[in-house]
């Protein structure tokens, strides 16, 4: 799902990122469905960009959110 925020945000800004646990039948830990696939991310930060996407692996999820935000940095206790 892509991000319809028109926020505009500085090119160096601080993520979260971290991948959403899926149980084998696509659901999180909440009971929301996403289905099965590639690992889940959400990418978040204090100033309104919020995200979820699919992506390989955490290298991956980190390179479309600098797709975005080319000086995105990610919080040390963001985890995978």
């Amino acid at each position: 799902m892509a991000n319809a925020n028109p926020i505009p945000f500085p090119q160096s800004i601080k993520i979260t990122l971290r991948r959403v646990r899926l149980d084998q039948g696509g659901y999180d830990s909440s009971g929301a469905y996403w289905g099965l696939g590639a690992p889940l991310y959400w990418a978040c930060n204090d100033a309104g960009y919020d995200e979820y996407f699919r992506a390989r692996g955490r290298e991956a999820a980190k390179q479309r959110v600098r797709e975005r935000f080319p000086g995105a940095r990610f919080y040390p206790n963001s985890f995978a």
